[in-house]
């Protein structure tokens, strides 16, 4: 990968703060047309971040070759990445400052990429749909019943919107079974991979730093993309460095 920083005169230019920004050009940059004053705000907002991570960094979640989800010793390949952003109050939010990574509630934002294996992403995903899909299945197959001409006759023998409300009764049953599924598969498959997030070493670190997850939900799942983020804050790898030339290779 190579980065193309030729603004010179920006006050950033080449330091441990335009590394740490990670950006691919100079232009879009937060530092971008900035005097020096508010380039030494932006230096103290990255610091400042830094300082409320753990030391070694999070670049070893997305680095290696081997699943980063995975419990225990053995460790699928990695074939893609799971995004779970992350966020802590600003310690200086009682001053107004320029900040370009504090969000609605004063602080700061960091996206965590784990890598992750075909079989986690698999696991996740399933759970994620799992709900829905039992209620599609066992609502197509109520559907398919209640619609032959003499179970139909018989229902409304009965009541003519029994028809009806016995598909929404499927519905309801099936949804409520498909959550009990998803609660016995969750602690099946949570002894393979982190099923919950919270309990990652990592996001338990962190959260004992002050961060928290911004996913919804008492299970958020990350996000899965085959690439992961090469720009921004928190992206840099450590074999990536600054060259006086203005660029960024590895």
């Amino acid at each position: 990968m190579e980065r193309e920083l030729t603004n010179r005169n920006c006050p950033l230019w080449g330091s441990e703060t335009c590394a740490r920004l990670n950006m691919r050009a100079c232009r879009g940059c937060p530092a971008e047309e900035k005097d020096a004053l508010e380039a030494d705000q932006i230096r103290a907002d990255v610091d400042q971040l830094y300082a409320l991570l753990p030391p070694e960094g999070v670049a070893s979640l997305f680095t290696g070759e081997r699943c980063t989800l995975c419990r225990g010793e053995r460790k699928g390949k990695r074939t893609c990445y799971g995004l779970y952003d992350m966020g802590h109050a600003d310690p200086r939010a009682q001053k107004k400052k320029l900040s370009l990574f504090r969000g609605k509630a004063g602080g700061f934002l960091i996206p965590l990429q784990f890598g992750c294996c075909d079989g986690c992403r698999r696991r996740y995903q399933l759970l994620g749909w799992l709900p829905s899909l039992t209620v599609i299945l066992c609502l197509g197959l109520a559907l398919a019943i209640v619609a032959q001409e003499p179970v139909a006759q018989s229902l409304r023998a009965v009541w003519r919107g029994l028809p009806l409300l016995t598909l929404l009764m499927v519905a309801a049953i099936s949804f409520a079974a498909g959550k009990v599924l998803v609660k016995v598969l969750r602690d099946r498959f949570n002894q393979l991979t982190y099923m919950d997030l919270k309990d990652h070493p990592m996001v338990r670190r962190m959260s004992a730093l002050g961060w928290e997850g911004l996913q919804e939900g008492k299970y958020p799942q990350p996000v899965f993309t085959r690439q992961r983020l090469t720009n921004g804050v928190g992206t840099l790898a450590p074999e990536e460095s600054f060259e006086g030339d203005g660029k960024i290779s590895d």
